[in-house]
């Protein structure tokens, strides 16, 4: 009996669809998770001035911290930057990126499938005003959602 329900078991769990969202992948598909979606708390930020106007990041950052953000580093961008914010994240921190992303009125997302490790980057540009209120990104991200997945990935939660 014992053997049984040994062998009904292991078949349960081989067979259960939650632990194999993966077989819904295509072949060569880089996973990506879309929950949870993590907090401000638990979301590092480097954020980059990609104008000429001195103290952007470091104004940036302290209103990112304000909303729970942890800005680990402020600096200048190698590059302007035309727009609001361009916000870099890979696949490792694609719920985080796209929760970073609804803090910046009209600002973009980079994705990119070869980001690795590195921490979520926020580029600001000559149309950055200000980091929207918490409830703002909260409303924008509902609006928004999580959407399609970036081409060469997919979604498990």
């Amino acid at each position: 009996m014992a053997l049984v329900a040994g062998l009904i078991t292991f078949w349960a769990i081989r067979n259960d669809s939650q632990t194999s969202a993966a077989a819904d992948c295509p072949p060569g598909a880089v996973e990506i998770k879309t929950a949870p979606i993590p907090k401000p708390e638990e979301i590092e930020l480097v954020v980059l001035n990609g104008t000429d106007r001195d103290g952007l990041a470091e104004q940036a950052a302290v209103q990112l911290e304000d909303r729970g953000f942890i800005v680990t580093e402020t600096g200048d961008a190698d590059e302007d930057y035309d727009g609001t914010a361009l916000v870099y994240y890979g696949p490792d921190q694609y719920a985080a990126g796209l929760h970073a992303h609804a803090y910046f009125y009209q600002g973009h997302d980079a994705f990119d499938l070869d980001w690795g490790d590195k921490p979520i980057t926020v580029v600001l540009g000559d149309d950055f005003a200000e980091v929207r209120s918490a409830s703002d990104a909260r409303q924008s991200f509902a609006q928004g959602g999580i959407g399609e997945a970036p081409k060469g990935t997919c979604t498990v939660e």
